[in-house]
């Protein structure tokens, strides 16, 4: 009985012992024949115009500087009407005046209507743009930032 109670031991190691290593082997195969799917999506450049208005005491924003950061300036003030809306345009220009146009052949300029909600101040503004705008704007030559604050 004894004999008997060690063969069936020992047999159903060994056969637990082959099939674990059977289905090691088979999963491996299985596992090499992994399928990768890729999506690549082409991104469109484009301008982003984050905008700060600061009190005439207040000395800077608190905005960090980030990667993909164009231009970081300032436009000061006074007389305006808290109330009136007023139109931001950043542009990008050359030396003479002439406007830069985007990968799309579009000009690379920008607007945006705020409403100041102060008589005096300052309005801080931040040109950022993606992966596709950096490159393109980091190819051209004697780039200046006009950014003009006008009401509307």
């Amino acid at each position: 009985m004894k004999k008997v109670f060690i063969v069936l031991i020992v047999g159903l190691t060994i056969l637990g012992s082959s099939l674990f290593l059977g289905n090691l082997f088979f999963s491996k195969e299985e596992g090499k024949e992994t399928t990768t799917t890729s999506t690549t999506e082409e991104l469109k450049p484009e301008l982003f115009l984050d905008i700060e208005i600061l009190a005439p005491n207040q000395e800077e924003s608190q905005q960090e500087t980030t990667i993909n950061e164009l231009y970081r300036g300032e436009l000061d003030f006074q007389h305006a009407d808290p109330t009136k809306p007023y139109l931001l345009t950043v542009q990008f220009i050359d030396k003479e005046k002439r406007e830069f146009v985007g990968p799309d052949k579009q000009p690379l300029h920008l607007e945006k209507e705020i409403i100041l909600g102060k008589e005096q101040g300052t309005v801080f503004l931040v040109v950022k743009g993606n992966k596709p705008m950096v490159a393109h704007i980091q190819r051209l030559n004697d780039v200046q930032v006009s950014a003009s604050l006008k009401e509307k």
